[in-house]
């Protein structure tokens, strides 16, 4: 396309807007509120509804999936706590063991001090 061509058809367009004819809207003075203030339409109010009702059912699932992952973290917690519990009662299974090697080991040794066993 050339200029020549694209500046004919925006003159031909602007022709074509130039020559329409002005639409006649005819209007009664209840229909218009330029004011704003309200005419019997409560628009605002079934909006407000409308949001309200909206806003429940997604915060109600959102309660629900933090529900849901606030049962699966304290689940996580217990696994964890059992876990840890373990792992605790096997060092204290080992330190009573070793607690209980070194208290032989002291008396063995007492008694020898103390030539209650002749070694």
């Amino acid at each position: 396309m050339t200029l020549k061509e694209l500046q004919g058809m925006i003159k031909e367009e602007l022709e074509s807007y130039m020559n329409e004819e002005e639409v006649d809207v005819d209007v009664d003075a209840g229909d218009v509120d330029a004011d704003g203030a309200e005419s019997g339409d409560d628009s605002e109010d079934v909006l407000r509804q409308i949001y309200d009702m909206l806003k429940d059912k997604f915060e109600g699932e959102g309660e629900a999936e933090e529900a849901e992952e606030a049962e699966e973290e304290a689940e996580e917690a217990d696994d964890m706590d059992e876990i840890d519990t373990m792992e605790e009662a096997k060092d204290e299974d080992q330190v009573e063991e070793s607690t209980t090697d070194v208290h032989t080991q002291l008396q063995e040794r007492f008694k020898k001090l103390a030539n209650i066993v002749k070694g």
